[in-house]
């Protein structure tokens, strides 16, 4: 399921505020006081800027830190206290004092009296509006964790029922449908704030928001639109039409776990089901069964796999393990960017697992076959 965002100056100069943030690169600054860290304790900062993963460390003494470095937009960061575990993978039942924020370009202050995951983060206005906007999507975020345990209590038998399966999709994307129009409210309230590019790129590419996604894009400031992820949703807004059953599917090349390339070219002459997923995704692991007993009934017939993992930076070990566990002997890719994934941008992939069904002259037929809609959709395919 869900795996799984004017003003005046008086009125010209702060009216020009949020362009020049976007507009060039600037740096940030991160002070620290967390009462409880000794002398000596190691911060590790990682974030990602484009294709880079970026890790800086900083000593603690006299419970501070201090973080600084060039940055032009916004990110999601982390700081994670004596292990980074993107280089050191943490062991069964160990516990990691991290805390996740929005570092940008300014001054950013973080305090707590205990630890990082308590820290109170100022100075960073991204950040702020994004805890604004968690507190939105809280009782979303509970109703899909009742959804998923829900599911997860059902019995075998249960799980196995179709018409059990279907209410439980059903809910899930209409609980979706209500995360999606939080973003878009959120989006349309700070058109100058780099939080509604992150709003609007979850919502862009689904077939119920992409016009009002594309009347709030046309809304935010110039420079929102110029940055990287701003740029991408006009991918997404795209790929709502390139995506339509009938289309050709857009073509795309990434690298398999051997670093050679694949593109979604190779597979013209078979009927192809183009897979998203990852390794993180329960209910991509869950459905990998049905897939791997589709393409084992019809390999030999034409029918083939192409994985797409929506894995992102670090996490490559997991992937590899994840294909070998659930005995994916399918083709698969990745570009390691997580959400950011370059194939999932161009077929509007905001949740997983996400499918598409392709014919042999490269037509989308069919999409998001899971479960018992699979196999049907296949014995209509190959009984002919």
């Amino acid at each position: 399921m869900k795996n799984f965002l004017s003003r005046s100056l008086g009125c010209c100069i702060l009216f020009l505020y949020p362009l020049l943030l976007f507009s060039q690169q600037r740096s940030y600054t991160v002070k620290g006081k967390i009462d409880a860290l000794k002398d000596g304790d190691k911060l590790y900062l990682v974030y990602q800027t484009g294709d880079q993963q970026i890790t800086d460390s900083a000593l603690v003494k006299q419970a501070q830190f201090i973080f600084h470095g060039p940055l032009t937009d916004p990110v999601y960061a982390s700081i994670f206290l004596n292990r980074n575990p993107y280089v050191k993978r943490m062991g069964q039942g160990e516990l990691l004092d991290y805390l996740k924020f929005y570092l940008e370009p300014s001054a950013i202050q973080i305090k707590a009296p205990d630890s990082l995951k308590h820290a109170l983060v100022t100075g960073s206005k991204t950040d702020q509006l994004n805890r604004q906007l968690q507190s939105r999507l809280k009782q979303n975020d509970e109703q899909f964790s009742a959804l998923n345990k829900e599911y997860e209590a059902l019995s075998t038998e249960k799980k196995n029922d179709s018409a059990v399966y279907k209410s439980f999709i059903r809910r899930e994307q209409q609980l979706q449908e209500h995360s999606f129009e939080i973003h878009l409210a959120f989006a349309n309230e700070h058109p100058n704030d780099y939080l509604s590019v992150i709003s609007l790129s979850h919502i862009a590419a689904q077939p119920t928001m992409t016009q009002r996604a594309a009347t709030a894009y046309a809304r935010l400031s110039p420079d929102l639109k110029q940055t990287p992820i701003g740029q991408g949703i006009v991918v997404q807004l795209a790929a709502f039409e390139n995506t339509r059953i009938g289309s050709t599917a857009p073509n795309f090349a990434q690298l398999n776990p051997q670093g050679k390339e694949i593109r979604l070219a190779d597979f013209r002459k078979k009927y192809l089901l183009l897979d998203f997923w990852a390794s993180w995704c329960g209910p991509c692991r869950e459905e990998n069964p049905n897939v791997r007993k589709a393409y084992d009934r019809w390999k030999d017939k034409g029918f083939m796999v192409l994985g797409v993992s929506l894995d992102g930076p670090g996490q490559k070990d997991a992937w590899l393990k994840a294909i070998e566990t659930d005995g994916l002997m399918w083709p698969q890719v990745a570009d390691m960017k997580g959400w950011e994934n370059s194939a999932a941008k161009i077929y509007g992939v905001r949740s997983i697992p996400t499918n598409f069904l392709i014919s042999p002259d490269g037509k989308i037929i069919a999409k998001n076959l899971r479960g018992e809609a699979l196999t049907d959709e296949l014995e209509k395919i190959f009984a002919r």
